[in-house]
């Protein structure tokens, strides 16, 4: 899982999720992640208008992961995180259009170019939204 913040909360959310890797309530072998980009203008990506910390968590296989991940994401939403499209995370459309000041003007794109849907599939539909 990874979730891009805003970059003036790095400190903060970085902290926390460490608190919450080190607390013992979940078995975490693997270290977390830490990198930063800059704000770019793609409507859909994390760092979309704004300068951004990509935190990623990581865990073995045959680990939960659900619990820990689920905890971390409350956190990094409530900081302003928005998700990796590519990696887990539990969001819908109906959550992630208040996240992406451009979701409109890319929904727009969408339904202009792929108006039947042609290019959808269930995780599609979920992050956004059935096809118009």
């Amino acid at each position: 899982m990874e979730y891009a913040v805003p970059r003036e909360r790095a400190g903060e959310a970085v902290r926390a999720v460490r608190e919450i890797a080190g607390s013992g309530r979940f078995a975490v072998p693997v270290p977390i992640e830490v990198r930063f980009v800059a704000a770019d203008d793609a409507f859909l990506s994390p760092a979309n208008r704004r300068d951004s910390c990509y935190i990623a968590l990581h865990q073995f296989h045959g680990i939960g992961w659900d619990g820990y991940f689920g905890e971390v994401e409350e956190l990094l939403i409530g900081l302003g995180g928005r998700p990796h499209w590519g990696k887990r995370h539990t969001q819908t459309s109906a959550t992630l259009e208040a996240m992406y000041p451009d979701w409109e003007r890319f929904a727009a794109v969408r339904r202009r170019l792929d108006p039947d849907g042609l290019f959808s599939n269930a995780y599609v539909d979920r992050v956004l939204g059935a096809a118009a």
